[in-house]
């Protein structure tokens, strides 16, 4: 790639009105484009001079378009076809010149995330745990049902014209990897630490995977990963191989399209960012330029050829918008000033990797340069907002992260020495304590590995002060940030009990650096009781089922004896066995649900309701689904869960079922569009989201069958995904207080925070006035 252009924009094409959900390329006459969005619609877009146009947009769809596939001609479609995938679980296909679907795939329960077709072949992934292979006229040929949660990524790994023979790879929400033939898996591949998102192939024997770890990884079908490659810092959405197959280009969260060597491990070849935050798909021509699909509802195709590539103007005008941007930098990093960081005069200096970020003082601005190799020179990326930062030409890489020091340590003679990194804001002992561990050493081990990072950092300073002149306390990557948290006003909920909590860390025997007062132990921590939505206005709720009642379809009509028996079941001293009808309410329009799923919230308080949920097979996964339709909906079903929690007789469905509700937890918070999030009871949203976390962590504290390093593990990831979303003063008090309770009295919970740097995340809100910034810093006592 050196010997070529670097990629540059060719051209952007503007149409949908929200997120490009999904890109792919292929044959419809010409090479083309097919674009799925979240606005419903997927649209055609043709060549025309350099760049492309809107030849057909594609309607029906009822929800969000996540996935778009080209299938090739048949005899029910000579000119091929657009496939759909839509969030009501249906695929629906189109004539090319055809506004509406020709034909509709019903099988799929949920959302479908991913599409693929093959010569007399489609393959579909889905929300609902499983991936189908179709025939291209829609006759199902098998259902790969095995993954715990979502399947996000699907791809053919070899692919004859025999059903039969077809060999199919699968990634999902459960962070493993299938290889299927026929309808079992006969592989299974694990590495990765978060949900799967894409799969790529890159021959018979090899493929690569990516994942919300940021990190891709490549494979070989035996079941070994024999490599990994870092450089993005947030969640990876996209992979696809280039024409060579040598050359393979990745999306995600980072607001940056990569591109990679398969044989160069260390780093990239080339980042490319983008004037938005989600890079949510990317696909490749056969000409070798790069299509993208990002939350601004664009699609943009990135060329090396000088031909192909925009003229100067509107090259000139992509790069002044992507200055313009403003990047959310939630947490100040490490603490420096802006007045220490450096001027404009330190891009003369050259980087020294391709997408390496500086982060630059410009008068009162700080704004966010990456060093382009191809190009020789640093590229402003956006204006920093409300955060300081510090270059990281200063810092050591280690197994993709950032580090202030990185120690060889002789441990064992005759053996290589082990790799130590280090954070000069991290307490010594800690960082010691994480390195034995990883490492399977003695804890004999402890006192000199202490000793050794105080003595080689700098930490043992006279002040206690674990810093070096030149190197910050903690770096934090700017596009990691979510949206900046504004308290709003809001007391302790009275129903948080408040007990004490003793930390291994925060212990006498602990240490403490010299002149460092002991810290007061957390007093908030752990909650004991479970929480729940108690209020209810039974009159209103019976009036609106009524109104409602009357406006739905006659074959889902209920007598008025059929509803009073409905809404009996809420009340604690009905005899009612089960939830007489809630199967025709599920069934009633998702904008007249509502009221009913409110008496199903107020149903599950009670120990015989709640264990008719528990043990109503496939409700559970029902109500996620429904959850996902509106904001009210959403609202209840995220209540009913929460209750879930507080009777025996439904926490072992709870436990069993945690992945898919983190899962669709992550989906409401982490890809909701405006129309979500700015509706008015979305605050009501992000309170219940928060309830189920803490009540998860109360059942996993309280339990011991349930407080396994599994579980800890999914739950605090979760939270950390979730934090820099919420807006709600009592939604991220009540998730605090949830981090809070699983870690105390908790090493391995502890552990697991600070190997998901879970602490950075927490630091920002120490500073917030009231009940948030006093949690805080509790969190941080279980954490020093």
């Amino acid at each position: 790639m050196s010997s070529k252009m670097p990629y540059k924009l060719r051209c952007s094409m503007a149409g949908h009105s929200k997120d490009v959900r999904s890109v792919t390329v292929g044959e419809l006459m010409e090479e083309c484009v097919v674009s799925g969005s979240r606005d419903k619609t997927a649209k055609l877009w043709l060549p025309e001079g350099l760049g492309f146009v809107c030849d057909q947009t594609y309607i029906g769809n009822e929800g969000y378009v996540s996935s778009v596939a080209i299938g090739g001609t048949s005899d029910n479609f000579p000119g091929g076809c657009v496939i759909t995938g839509c969030q009501d679980g249906k695929i629906r296909v189109y004539n090319p010149g055809s506004v509406n679907p020709t034909s509709t795939f019903t099988g799929h329960s949920d959302t479908v995330c991913a599409l693929i077709t093959r010569p007399g072949f489609l393959l579909s992934g889905s929300w609902d745990k499983t991936a189908r292979l179709w025939q291209s006229d829609g006759a199902p040929i098998v259902t790969l049902s095995g993954h715990a949660a979502a399947v996000w990524a699907i791809e053919f790994l070899h692919c004859p014209n025999s059903a039969s023979e077809v060999l199919i790879l699968t990634g999902s929400a459960d962070k493993t990897i299938k290889l299927w033939k026929g309808d079992s898996p006969f592989q299974s591949f694990k590495g990765h630490t978060d949900c799967v998102r894409a799969l790529a192939v890159c021959d018979s024997n090899r493929f690569l995977s990516a994942a919300n770890d940021a990190t891709i990884r490549l494979w070989i079908t035996s079941g070994d990963c024999i490599a990994t490659f870092y450089g993005h810092t947030n969640y990876i959405y996209g992979l696809c191989m280039m024409p060579d197959r040598n050359v393979f280009v990745s999306c995600g969260e980072d607001r940056s399209l990569r591109i990679w060597k398969l044989d160069v491990f260390d780093e990239c070849q080339q980042t490319v960012f983008l004037p938005a935050q989600s890079v949510w798909s990317v696909s490749v021509m056969r000409n070798g330029d790069i299509v993208t699909g990002s939350s601004d509802g664009l699609v943009r195709i990135f060329t090396q050829s000088p031909e192909r590539a925009a003229n100067a103007e509107v090259l000139q005008a992509f790069e002044q918008e992507l200055a313009q941007t403003s990047l959310n930098a939630q947490l100040e990093l490490g603490g420096i000033k802006a007045s220490d960081l450096p001027g404009p005069e330190s891009l003369f200096e050259p980087g020294t990797r391709e997408g390496q970020t500086k982060m630059v003082r410009n008068g009162e601005t700080v704004s966010c340069y990456s060093w382009s190799s191809g190009d020789s020179e640093w590229t402003k990326v956006g204006d920093v907002v409300g955060a300081a930062g510090q270059s990281e030409a200063t810092k050591n890489l280690h197994e993709g992260k950032e580090y202030d020091y990185v120690f060889s340590v002789d441990i064992e003679e005759g053996k290589p020495p082990l790799k130590l990194p280090y954070n000069t804001s991290e307490d010594p002992w800690l960082a010691a304590q994480k390195f034995i561990h990883k490492n399977d050493l003695s804890q004999y081990h402890l006192d000199t590995v202490a000793n050794f990072i105080i003595q080689n950092s700098k930490s043992g300073t006279s002040d206690g002060a674990s810093q070096t002149s030149n190197m910050s306390n903690t770096y934090v990557d700017p596009f990691t940030g979510g949206s900046r948290y504004v308290p709003s006003s809001g007391n302790v909920p009275s129903n948080i009990a408040m007990n004490v909590a003793e930390d291994p860390f925060t212990g006498s025997g602990r240490y403490i650096p010299a002149g460092q007062p002991k810290k007061p132990e957390p007093s908030l921590f752990p909650v004991k009781d479970f929480l729940c939505f108690d209020q209810a206005k039974i009159e209103a709720i019976t009036s609106k089922l009524r109104e409602f009642n009357e406006k739905v379809d006659p074959s889902l009509q209920l007598s008025d004896a059929d509803l009073l028996s409905f809404v009996q079941s809420a009340d604690p001293k009905s005899t009612i066995q089960g939830i007489p009808h809630l199967e025709t309410f599920l069934r009633w329009p998702s904008d007249m649900m509502f009221p009913a799923l409110d008496i199903l919230r107020l149903a599950s308080r009670h120990p015989h309701m709640n264990r008719f949920l528990s043990e109503k097979e496939g409700l559970l996964d029902v109500l996620l689904a429904v959850g996902r339709s509106t904001v009210p909906n959403c609202m209840m079903i995220f209540r009913t869960i929460a209750h879930l929690s507080m009777h025996k007789s439904a926490q072992q469905t709870l436990m069993d079922h945690r992945e898919a509700i983190f899962a669709s937890v992550l989906s409401v918070m982490t890809e909701s569009d405006l129309s979500f999030t700015k509706h008015s009871q979305w605050k009501h949203v992000e309170v219940a989201v928060s309830t189920i976390i803490l009540n998860f962590s109360i059942l996993i504290h309280s339990t011991a069958s349930f407080a396994t390093v599994e579980a800890k593990s999914s739950l605090l990831c979760t939270i950390g995904k979730i934090l820099s979303k919420l807006q709600e003063e009592e939604a991220l008090f009540r998730t605090l207080v949830a981090v809070g309770t699983i870690l105390a009295d908790d090493n391995d919970a502890v552990a697991i925070a600070h190997s998901i740097e879970l602490k950075s995340k927490i630091d920002y809100f120490q500073n917030v006035s009231g009940k948030v910034g006093e949690c805080s810093k509790q969190i941080l006592l279980l954490l020093k």
